[in-house]
């Protein structure tokens, strides 16, 4: 699969230069659409029988930032939870009985237009107020 990462680094280039009071609010945006993906993947991956019923326990999400940096990691809490490495069933080659599910993957892209959107009001709130 062949990703086409152009908007992402346009987007980058424009958040970079948005004023510093959007870093709360693009925290904010980030942590909403983490907690949207989080919720998402987890529903998907208990629809399926071929994860253990404690995968979808295991997603979860972190927040890291720094002066000009917001950053989600999103997935399962491995060393944390029970069944958290069922994660490689995510894309399972169908050698080990299983077919891909990609719950992580079709929660993210439930999710791109709304963080997009977030993400413009995010930043347009912080000129506004600017």
């Amino acid at each position: 699969m062949e990703i086409d990462f152009s908007d992402l680094m346009r987007l980058e280039a424009d958040l970079r230069a948005a004023p510093a009071k959007a870093h709360r609010n693009v925290r904010k945006a980030v942590e909403v659409t983490a907690r949207y993906v989080k919720d998402d993947w987890r529903e998907g991956a208990e629809i399926s029988s071929f994860f253990p019923k404690t995968y979808a326990a295991s997603i979860d999400y972190d927040i890291k930032t720094s002066s000009d940096v917001v950053e989600a990691e999103i997935g399962p809490s491995l060393g944390k939870t029970p069944g958290a490495s069922a994660g490689f069933l995510e894309e399972a080659p169908g050698n080990v009985r299983a077919r891909p599910i990609h719950a992580g993957r079709d929660a993210l892209k439930a999710n791109e237009e709304d963080f997009s959107r977030g993400l413009l009001i995010a930043i347009s709130d912080a000129v506004e107020d600017g």
